[in-house]
C-alpha cells in the first residue's frame, strides 16, 4: 500500500465564463494559459483535472468539484467572469473547507491585493506567468509552508520552449471539446506596444517571449495526427511581430507534409508582402488586424502607434496575396465624435475587410485608460466588487451604441464587395504563384457559393491532383457531389479524407452521411461510430448515430 506522501496531489484547473456568455464561442472556451498550467503540472507528476464549466454554470461546477475532491482548485480570472468565478470559489470553500484555492489571469494580476483582501474563499493569487509559481506553491502546500492570503508574483518563464505544448495535454478533461478547444494556439507572450485600452503592457511589461518554429510545429503536428484538427487559429497579440520567425514557421509547415488552414492576429505595421505571400502558401486564409479607428486623432488617443495610411497599405497587400482581411474596431473613445466614426466608415469602404468585430471601449484594470479614469476620480477598484456588470465601459451615452450599429452595418454591407472574384484570383496567382492550393480552394468556394459547380470542381480537382496528401480538395469535392446527389462519388472522396487524416472526425461524419444516403446502413454505422469516438460533442455526429440505431 502506498503511503500518503506517495499519492499525487490532486489539482483541478478550471474555468467558468459569465453564465450569460455560455453560448459565446470565444468567451466560453478555456484560456490557453489554463491548458498550459495543466500540461505543466501533469508533466511534473500531479493528478490534474482540466475543467471548463462554462456550459454547466456554477451549480454544475460545484457538483463536479465535490465529486473530484481536489486538494487545490486553480481558476482563470478575467474581468468578464469575475462574479461567477469568485462566487464559485466562495461556495466551494464552504463545502470543502480544506480545499486550497488559487486564482490567476489578467484580472487577478491587476487587482491581486484587493482580491485577496475582499474575496471570501480565495487563498492565493498568482500574478503574471504562473507555471513555475504554481509548482512552487504546490510544493509549499505539500510541505505545510503555504499560508492563505498570499500574493505570489510569477516571474517570466526563461524559455517558452521549456514548457509542454498546451495542445499536447494528455490528462483528464471535463467540459472540453478538444476539436474546438485545441484549434486555438498561442505562440508568444507579450507585446512591445502600449495601446491604452490593452492590459498586455501591464501584464507582460512590454517584453515578448517567443516559442520557436519547431516547438509550434510539434504541437500542430500532434493535433493534426492525433486529434485530426485541420484548421487552426493563432491568437498571439501579434503573430507577425518577428518576420524571421514567421518565415521559418511557414517554411517548416510547408515542408511537413501537413495541409492545414489557419488565421492569425496582427498589427498593420508588422507585415510586408513577402511575409503575407509566404503565409498564404503555408495555408493562411485570413489575417486579423487591430485597426480600432479610421480617425488619426482617435488612434493617437488609443496609443496605437499606427496611421490610417498603414492600415490602407496592410489591407492592400493582404488582398493582393489573397488573404481575407478582418478588422477589430472600437467606438466610444473619450472625445470621439460622429465625424470620427464616419472616417472609420470611409476606411472600411476603401479597404474592404471581409469581416470584423466592433466593441465599445472597455475599462480593464491595469490598462492606461483605466488608470487615467482612476486618476480623474471617475472610477476606483471598488467598482469590481460592488457592481455586477460583466464589464465596465468608458462611455455610456446613447451615441456609442448608435456608432457601433453604424460600423457593424457597414461591415455587413461591404462584405458583398470584399469577397474575391475571378479577377482577384488571377491577381493572387500572379502574386503567390500558380501552385498556391489555398487560392484554388477559395476560388472553388466562390464558384460553389455561386452554384457554378463545374468551375468549382475544376479548382478542387487541381488541389486533389497536385497534392494527394491534402484533405481540403477531397473535402470540397465530396461536398459538391453530396449537394448534387452523387452520393457514391461523395463517399469515395470522403474515404480519401479519412485515409489522409484518420483522426479528423468530419471526414468520418460526411462519409457516414453519404453512405446513409446510399442506404448502406452498416457501413454508415461504422463510420458514424468512428466520428463519435473522435468527437462526441458535435450535435451532427450525435444525430446520425441516433438515426442509425433505428
Amino acid at each position: 500500500m502506498r503511503s500518503r506522501r506517495e499519492i499525487p496531489m490532486k489539482v483541478m484547473i478550471a474555468y467558468l465564463c459569465h453564465y450569460a456568455d455560455r453560448h459565446d464561442y470565444f468567451l466560453s472556451l478555456l484560456p490557453v494559459g489554463a491548458i498550459s498550467l495543466a500540461a505543466g503540472l501533469e508533466a511534473h507528476g500531479y493528478d490534474v483535472h482540466l475543467a471548463n464549466f462554462s456550459r454547466e454554470g456554477a451549480r454544475g461546477a460545484l457538483r463536479a468539484i465535490e465529486e473530484y475532491r481536489p486538494d487545490v482548485l486553480g481558476v482563470s480570472l478575467f474581468s468578464h467572469n469575475r462574479i461567477d468565478t469568485l462566487r464559485l470559489l466562495k461556495e466551494a470553500k464552504k463545502r470543502m473547507p480544506r480545499i486550497v484555492t488559487v486564482a490567476g489571469g489578467p484580472h487577478a494580476s491587476a487587482l491581486a491585493d484587493a482580491l485577496i483582501a475582499r474575496s471570501a474563499g480565495l487563498d492565493h493569487v498568482i500574478t503574471g506567468e504562473a507555471e513555475d509559481a504554481l509548482l512552487d506553491l504546490l510544493k509549499d502546500i505539500q510541505a505545510g509552508k503555504a499560508r492563505p492570503g498570499s500574493v505570489i508574483h510569477g516571474g517570466r518563464i526563461g524559455t517558452l520552449d521549456a514548457l509542454p505544448p498546451p495542445g499536447m495535454y494528455p490528462g483528464t478533461m471535463t467540459g472540453v471539446d478538444p476539436n474546438e478547444q485545441f484549434k486555438t494556439i498561442i505562440t508568444s507572450r507579450g507585446c512591445p506596444y502600449r495601446c491604452a485600452f490593452c492590459c498586455s503592457p501591464g501584464m507582460w511589461e512590454r517584453a515578448v517571449q517567443f516559442r520557436s518554429a519547431a516547438h509550434i510545429l510539434r504541437e500542430i503536428e500532434y493535433l493534426y495526427r492525433e486529434r485530426g484538427i485541420i484548421f487552426f487559429s493563432i491568437r498571439d497579440d501579434n503573430f507577425t511581430l518577428r518576420k524571421d520567425r514567421v518565415m521559418e514557421f511557414c517554411k517548416a509547415l510547408c515542408d511537413s507534409g501537413m495541409y492545414i488552414m489557419w488565421n492569425c492576429q496582427s498589427r498593420v505595421d508588422t507585415v510586408d508582402e513577402e511575409m503575407l505571400v509566404r503565409m498564404k502558401l503555408a495555408g493562411c486564409e485570413q489575417i486579423q488586424f487591430g485597426v480600432e479607428s479610421g480617425s488619426e486623432h482617435v488612434l493617437e488617443r488609443y496609443g496605437k502607434g499606427i496611421t490610417v495610411d498603414q492600415v490602407r497599405e496592410a489591407a492592400r497587400i493582404a488582398r493582393r496575396a489573397g488573404l481575407y482581411v478582418f478588422y477589430y474596431l472600437m467606438a466610444g473613445m473619450e472625445g470621439e465624435k460622429l465625424a470620427d466614426i464616419r472616417k472609420t466608415v470611409g476606411l472600411i469602404r476603401q479597404t474592404l475587410p471581409g469581416d470584423g468585430i466592433v466593441s465599445p471601449v472597455a475599462l480593464y484594470p491595469g490598462t492606461e485608460i483605466y488608470e487615467q479614469e482612476k486618476r480623474a476620480g471617475r472610477i476606483d477598484d471598488n467598482a469590481w466588487f460592488t457592481r455586477h456588470e460583466p464589464g465596465l465601459y468608458l462611455r455610456k451615452d446613447d451615441d456609442v451604441a448608435k456608432w457601433i450599429g453604424m460600423l457593424v452595418t457597414e461591415l455587413g454591407m461591404v462584405r458583398e464587395h470584399s469577397w474575391y472574384r475571378e479577377k482577384d484570383f488571377r491577381l493572387h496567382r500572379r502574386v503567390t504563384g500558380p501552385g498556391c492550393w489555398v487560392t484554388d480552394i477559395l476560388e472553388g468556394d466562390y464558384y460553389r457559393d455561386s452554384e457554378r459547380f463545374q468551375e468549382a470542381e475544376a479548382c478542387y480537382l487541381r488541389v486533389a491532383g497536385r497534392y494527394t496528401g491534402n484533405p481540403w480538395g477531397f473535402l470540397r469535392l465530396g461536398k459538391i457531389c453530396f449537394y448534387l446527389g452523387k452520393f457514391e462519388e461523395a463517399a469515395e472522396y470522403y474515404t480519401r479524407v479519412t485515409g489522409i487524416v484518420p483522426g479528423y472526425y468530419g471526414g468520418w461524419l460526411k462519409r457516414a452521411e453519404s453512405l446513409l444516403a446510399l442506404k448502406k446502413r452498416d457501413e454508415a454505422r461504422m463510420c458514424a461510430q468512428e466520428a463519435f469516438s473522435r468527437n462526441p460533442h458535435d450535435f451532427r455526429v450525435k444525430n446520425i448515430v441516433e438515426i442509425l440505431k433505428k
